[in-house]
């Protein structure tokens, strides 16, 4: 017995965890235009999907959304402010004159 066809809602505005988890209530897998990447789909809001809003398609089909606003909030901090001491001032390896 097949399963019934999906209509895909429309997750464009949507905060993406409340649109990933709708889509997987409404049988749906989403993910990022990268499903390689190592960020999940938590941040930000859906700017754009595929297929599109209405489509009617197979359960547990994947729909590709791109998030916008996201951002990894820990992101690289480098360079520091102030910046370390080289290696050379700080004496290292040096014995202690004590």
């Amino acid at each position: 017995m097949a399963d019934e066809p999906v209509v895909v809602p429309n997750f464009r505005g949507r905060q993406a965890l409340d649109a990933w988890l709708s889509g997987h209530d409404a049988g749906l897998l989403l993910q990022g235009p990268d499903p390689d990447s190592p960020h999940p789909l938590m941040n930000g809001l859906v700017a754009a999907q595929l297929p599109a809003a209405g489509a009617r398609v197979a359960r547990w089909t994947t729909v590709t959304v791109w998030i916008t606003g996201g951002g990894d909030p820990s992101g690289v901090r480098e360079p520091r402010r102030p910046l370390p001491e080289p290696r050379e001032d700080v004496g290292f390896g040096e014995p202690d004159d004590g």
